[in-house]
Parts: structure tokens; sequence; C-alpha cells
């Protein structure tokens, strides 16, 4: 598969970048919640400086995906224990 080049646009600064183009639409959701989640912190917080806000939004923005996998993980093990509750129980039946 070709590679796709796109400019996305972070903190006002924009970075060309070389993806699979299948990864397009992440890659743009993901410049996407960076910057609103900066805006947003911009307005709830005193801070000013480009780089603590990008830290911020970046902690803020990782800790949304790795609670979102979590979820998706509990899910999928539910799914796996009504399975086997299942079969167990059409075994003794």
């Amino acid at each position: 598969m070709e590679d796709l080049s796109i400019r996305i646009e972070i903190a006002g600064r924009a970075y060309p970048l070389n993806i699979q183009p299948d990864e397009e639409q992440h890659v743009r959701q993901a410049a996407q919640e960076i910057n609103e989640s900066m805006d947003r912190l911009r307005a709830h917080y005193p801070l000013t400086d480009k780089q603590d806000l990008l830290a911020m939004a970046a902690l803020e923005v990782s800790v949304r995906a790795l609670n979102g996998s979590v979820v998706k993980e509990h899910a999928q093990a539910l799914g796996e224990l009504d399975r086997l509750d299942e079969l167990l129980r059409t075994a003794a039946g």
C-alpha cells in the first residue's frame, strides 16, 4: 500500500506526515482531539505556555484513550464469560 502525504495542524503549527491511507481518519481525529483539549485547558487553567498546554493535552487524550481500551477489554471479557457460562449450562443440562 502506498503512503499518503497529509498535513495536519496542532497548536497552530503545521506538520507534514506520510501515513497509510487507512490511518488518515485516526490521525486527523487525534490532531483534532489534541487541539480541542488545548482549547479546553486554556479556557479553564492559567496555562499560557504552548508546551505546557501540549503536555497536558497529550496527557488528557492519552488517559481518555487508555480508559476507552480498558472498557473495551472489560466488555470483551464479559462477553467471553457469558459464552463460557452458556457452554457450561448446555453441557450440564
